[in-house]
């Protein structure tokens, strides 16, 4: 970066927070623009939004062009700045919604800032009408993942396989376009994105089952949120997870340790669920062993695309019906290699029952 450059940026941290009433990008994320950007030759860029990033970007590329309503002044704020290179910039008013969908790209484009309207689903909408025209290795700058529709985004991209993550700089990510064929804009062809490559279990099990599993095994799966069942009742106990801690990191992997003290015929099992599955995974091959009021069980949160989620540990007596289903759940897994899950029993087939939410920080580390 050029001495000019960093006396740029300098002031445009210093004047950001008075160009756009809507919220600005952070101080590191602007100085993570100019490092990512000013590393390529940028002859062409364009930006959903305006504000900070607008000026920077006119010191950066000799062709940039603004998407953008004139929100909270951003707009009138930003061409008055002195700090902006007005013949390197067009301005195209209006929401992006209708203006990049009537907009001709004429050429390819090595920058690209998604920061316009976060509201579902016209972040999507934006990436549409960029994608195409980002060339191999252009920077593609996505801001406010914090928001959840943002969010979907970003997960999306991290796993397409037309782009890297580089890195994620408080709320603001930042992708290189990779050099794999462009996605059809026009076509469909869902299942050759990465993103789509497994379908959500939560919802599509029992059609995936039908057929491989017995009709019995379908049939008790499904009857757990059956109410009106008569459970047995002579059953006592108590029950609690003791590690690891609530909120601790964990591995792909780990122990889980508790006490528990129940009368004769009641179960215990431990399962885990990623706290936005609709579903929970027996652990292990049975019901834990008590020794002296303590037991431990081996447990596995999820693979290495699930750090970063919250897990769920359940620790749970139940009756001999329960720990039957889940026992033939268990040799049914063993003997087809598919892992439905399993709901928690109805109250009355529930003795007693202990939860813990973690945090999974990515394989092999935990703290």
């Amino acid at each position: 970066m050029t001495p000019p450059l960093q006396e740029v940026l300098r002031e445009i941290v210093r004047v950001q927070t008075v160009l756009h009433g809507a919220g600005t990008m952070s101080n590191d994320a602007l100085r993570a623009v100019a490092r990512h950007a000013s590393g390529r030759k940028v002859r062409r860029s364009v930006e959903t939004g305006c504000g900070a990033t607008t000026l920077l970007l006119s010191h950066l590329s000799a062709n940039h062009t603004v998407f953008a309503l004139d929100l909270g002044g951003s707009v009138t704020n930003v061409r008055r700045s002195p700090l902006l290179r007005q013949h390197s910039v067009s301005f195209v008013e209006g929401p992006t919604q209708r203006t990049l969908a009537q907009h001709r790209f004429c050429d390819m484009l090595q920058v690209a800032v998604i920061d316009g309207p976060h509201a579902y689903p016209f972040p999507d909408l934006e990436y549409y009408f960029l994608y195409p025209y980002l060339e191999t290795g252009a920077l593609l700058v996505l801001d406010d993942i914090h928001i959840r529709s943002v969010n979907n985004l970003f997960r999306f991209l991290r796993s397409d396989e037309m782009f890297h993550l580089d890195e994620v700089v408080q709320t603001t990510a930042f992708f290189t376009r990779t050099d794999a064929p462009t996605f059809d804009p026009v076509g469909d062809g869902w299942a050759q994105q990465r993103y789509n490559g497994h379908t959500l279990i939560r919802y599509g099990w029992r059609s995936m089952l039908a057929g491989v599993l017995p009709r019995p095994v379908l049939r008790f799966l499904a009857s757990y949120r059956d109410t009106s069942r008569q459970g047995e009742t002579n059953f006592r106990g108590a029950v609690r997870i003791t590690s690891p801690r609530r909120g601790q990191g964990v591995a792909d992997a780990g122990v889980v340790r508790g006490c528990a003290s129940f009368s004769p015929g009641a179960y215990l099992w431990t399962l885990v669920r990623r706290h936005d599955v609709d579903g929970w995974w027996p652990q292990g091959d049975g019901p834990i062993p008590v020794a002296d009021g303590c037991w431990s069980a081996q447990v596995r949160f999820g693979g290495p695309g699930d750090a970063g989620f919250r897990f769920e540990i359940a620790a749970v007596l139940v009756t001999p019906t329960v720990n039957d289903a889940w026992l033939e759940w268990v040799q049914n897994v063993k003997s087809t290699g598919l892992f439905p899950p399993v709901q928690l029993p109805v109250a009355h087939h529930i003795v007693a029952e202990c939860f813990q939410t973690v945090r999974k920080v990515g394989a092999g580390r935990s703290r």
